[in-house]
C-alpha cells in the first residue's frame, strides 16, 4: 500500500542494517512500485486542506516554531509542501516571511497553488531560503544523502533546515508502507546529516512516533565530511515481529468475527486503509463503514451508516492498535472486535 491508500500488489519486505539500524525496501521491491508513484493519481493532499489537514499542520508549526531558535526566519521553503496546510499555519506565526514550496506530484501541487502559494516541481539551484523544511519526505526518497546534500545547498546565509520523518527505533505504521523507502532511527538519519554537510543542532522526539531535527550547515555544498558510527544500533528482530504479525493478522481475524452478525467497521482512515490491505479476507466481510467524520470513505467501496446496529452487528475498530483501548469504552455495549493484542505497540 502507498501512503495515500493505493493498492500497488508490492510485497512488504526490509532489509535491516545492523551497523546503524536503519530499514529500506529492497531494490527489487523498489524497483516494482508505479515508475511515477507521486504523480497525477496520487490523492494525498489533492484537496483543498480539509479540517484535519490544518488541524495536524498547526501542531507541526508549533513544533516547528518551538525548534527555530531567534528571530522568525525571513524566507521559508518548505520540500514536499503538499497542499500548503503547513505553510499557511507557520504563515499564522511568521506573517513578514516569505513563502514557497516544492511538491512533486502534480495534482498535490495544484492544490497547493491554489491557496496562493508559489510552488515548483522541483527543487531548483537557486531556490534559497533562510528556513527550508521537509516534512515526511526523506523516508521515500531514493537516495536519502543526496537528497539532504540538495537542502543543505537550498539553505540561505545564515540559516537553517528542520527535517521531520518517521523515527524509525520502533517498528510501526510506516513499515508498512511501501513507497516508504527508509526508516531512520534517530542515530542513522543524524549521521546522514552530518555526512550531507549538516550539524544537528536540536532535535524534538515528537508526539505520534516522529522525529525533527534543526539543521546547520557547516561545510561548502559537495564537501565530503566522515560521520562516527552512531550508537545504540536497533536489531532486526522487533521489526521482523512486526511484519510477521501483520501478516498474520487477517487468520486470526477471521476466527473473531461472529458470522450471525453483520460486520460493521469503525474508521476510514489509514488503519482502515491498511486493513483492506493487509487482511483481506476480514475486508471482504465488512458490510458497511462509520466514522465520526466519513470524508475520505468515497476511496474504500463500501457504504456509510450513522451508527452500528448494537443488536445486530460487529463492530470492529479501524484504527490504530494504539487508538483502540480508549475507544473500547465508548462502544462497550456493542459486540467489538479490536486487534490490538496482536499488532506489537
Amino acid at each position: 500500500m502507498l501512503s495515500d491508500g493505493a493498492l500497488v500488489g508490492v510485497a512488504v519486505e526490509r532489509r535491516h542494517c545492523r551497523a546503524c539500524g536503519a530499514a529500506w525496501l529492497p531494490a527489487r521491491q523498489a524497483a516494482r512500485l508505479p515508475r511515477h508513484t507521486f504523480g497525477d493519481a496520487y490523492r494525498l493532499g489533492a484537496a483543498p486542506p480539509s479540517a484535519a489537514d490544518i488541524a495536524r499542520a498547526d501542531g507541526y508549526a508549533r513544533r516547528i516554531a518551538a525548534l527555530w531558535p531567534g528571530p522568525p526566519p525571513d524566507s521559508l521553503l518548505d520540500v514536499g509542501c503538499g497542499n500548503g496546510a503547513l505553510l499557511a499555519a507557520l504563515h499564522a506565526r511568521w506573517p513578514d516571511a516569505r513563502r514557497a514550496g516544492v511538491e512533486v506530484a502534480s495534482r498535490v501541487a495544484a492544490a497547493a497553488r491554489r491557496t496562493g502559494l508559489l510552488v515548483a516541481a522541483t527543487l531548483r539551484p537557486g531556490m534559497r531560503a533562510r528556513l527550508v523544511l521537509s516534512v515526511n519526505v526523506i523516508e521515500h526518497t531514493p537516495d536519502p544523502r543526496a537528497f539532504l546534500a540538495a537542502l543543505r545547498r537550498a539553505v540561505a546565509p545564515g540559516g537553517g533546515a528542520i527535517l521531520v520523518c518517521p523515527d524509525g527505533s520502533l517498528p510501526w505504521i510506516e513499515l508498512l508502507m511501501a513507497d516508504h523507502r527508509w526508516s531512520f532511527p534517530p542515530a542513522a538519519l543524524a549521521r546522514l546529516a552530518i555526512e550531507a554537510g549538516f550539524r544537528v543542532a536540536a532535535r524534538d522526539p515528537m508526539p505520534g512516533g516522529f522525529q525533527a531535527l534543526l539543521l546547520r550547515p557547516v561545510l561548502p555544498p559537495g564537501l565530503p565530511r566522515s560521520a562516527p558510527p552512531p550508537r545504540g544500533a536497533i536489531a532486526a528482530t522487533p521489526r521482523r515481529a512486526y511484519l510477521a504479525a501483520w501478516r498474520a493478522l487477517d487468520a486470526t481475524l477471521l476466527t473473531r468475527l461472529d458470522p450471525g452478525r453483520r460486520l460493521v467497521a469503525f474508521g476510514v482512515g489509514e488503519a482502515a486503509r491498511l486493513l483492506r490491505a493487509f487482511a483481506p479476507g476480514t475486508w471482504s466481510r465488512i458490510a458497511a463503514l462509520t466514522a465520526d467524520d466519513p470524508a475520505g470513505a468515497e476511496g474504500l467501496g463500501k457504504p456509510v451508516i450513522a451508527a452500528p446496529d448494537p443488536a445486530r452487528d460487529s463492530l470492529l475498530l479501524a484504527l490504530r492498535p494504539d487508538a483502540q483501548p480508549a475507544l473500547a469504552a465508548r462502544f462497550a455495549g456493542c459486540h467489538l472486535i479490536r486487534w490490538d493484542d496482536l499488532i506489537p505497540r
